[in-house]
């Protein structure tokens, strides 16, 4: 087992695991906060609970 959870492992819950990126083409990305923000991406939203995150990738997509 790794020390670390995988990239989209929503961790325990209430826990503020996640970011939404945003990058120039306005694509949202679900990002693990413990990751460094790559290149061309800029967070938008959170630290904030996976399901949170989620959400605001997921209402973009309506």
């Amino acid at each position: 087992m790794s020390p670390r959870p995988g990239p989209f492992d929503p961790g325990a819950e209430g826990r503020e695991t996640h970011l939404v990126l945003e990058n120039s083409r306005g694509r949202l990305s679900l990002w693990p906060s413990w990751r460094a923000v790559p290149a061309g991406w800029s967070a938008v939203f959170g630290q904030a609970p996976h399901p949170a995150c989620a959400g605001r990738v997921e209402a973009r997509r309506r």
